[in-house]
């Protein structure tokens, strides 16, 4: 017997975040659609125990005064996490720092929320000399 057929999409898709040079947190087009984010969500973030380069996002499907609403402006949909981020130590305001998400549902149930895993991206600007 056939199971169910797994869905390309579903696997190909790279869910990411990015801390825009203002400090927000702002998500692409795909991973607000995988996410399903709508400003009647909020999301919380937490650090990981072992290492500084990865945090771990929760959306909530309600708005929570401990948690960061979700914002929208246009399509772009994003978090004031300025303060946060300036907290955690992340230099981000000469560029952008980018997250790969990936689910991560051994968290849902401390957060409250479907939880992800943010992994650092390394960022490598080309060289302007060829």
């Amino acid at each position: 017997m056939i199971g169910q057929i797994f869905n390309a999409k579903e696997f190909t898709t790279k869910l990411k975040v990015t801390i825009q040079s203002t400090g927000k947190l702002g998500f692409t087009a795909d991973t607000i659609s995988q996410l399903q984010l709508t400003t009647d969500c909020s999301v919380l973030i937490a650090p990981d125990s072992d290492s500084k380069q990865i945090l771990y996002l929760a959306v909530l499907r309600k708005q929570d005064e401990t948690a960061f609403p979700v914002l929208k402006s246009g399509n772009y949909y994003y978090l004031n996490t300025k303060q946060l981020f300036d907290k955690l130590g992340f230099i981000y305001s000469n560029g952008t720092v980018i997250f790969d998400l990936s689910r991560f549902e051994e968290g849902d149930s401390q957060l409250g929320g479907d939880c992800y895993k943010m992994t650092m991206r390394e960022k490598h600007k080309k060289n302007d000399n060829g």
